[in-house]
């Protein structure tokens, strides 16, 4: 015979593992921090990029280089990738013309200070070039 509390207790375990595997998608925007900043990239400084919900997102110019973000009280996570997340050089494309000679391929980075929120995740994409690049920046994972 079964009981009422044992039949509970199988459907709340079911119930938890079935909710444990879904995953609420989160929107998405990359943003070419490099031209959000344009002049304002020589210029020592914090500098408004855009905005977060009710924050204004802010980018610290030191010497040239970017070397932080902030959106209020949002928590921000330095990023990298080697993809191109954003579009830095709009228009441009890039051609190779070896004709048969082989090329050294380096490994480019593309550094980003990403803001998540419960709906969305933006992130500030910079060339290696704009910013301090110190410990602390993980692969980007898209969430």
């Amino acid at each position: 015979m079964f009981h009422r509390r044992a039949i509970l207790g199988v459907l709340m375990a079911a119930s938890l593992v079935a909710s444990g595997a879904i995953a609420v998608a989160k929107n998405q925007k990359h943003h070419n921090g490099h031209n959000l900043l344009g002049a304002k990239l020589k210029q020592n400084g914090k500098h408004e990029v855009g905005k977060l919900g009710a924050s204004t997102v802010t980018a610290e110019v030191n010497n040239n280089k970017v070397v932080n973000m902030a959106a209020g009280s949002v928590p921000v996570r330095k990023v990298k990738s080697k993809k191109k997340m954003a579009s830095l050089t709009p228009g441009v494309t890039q051609v190779s013309a070896s004709h048969g000679m082989q090329l050294a391929q380096a490994d480019v980075y593309y550094y980003a200070y990403c803001f998540e929120t419960p709906t969305d995740e933006e992130c500030y994409w910079y060339p290696a070039e704009d910013v301090i690049i110190t410990d602390g920046w993980v692969e980007y994972v898209p969430i």
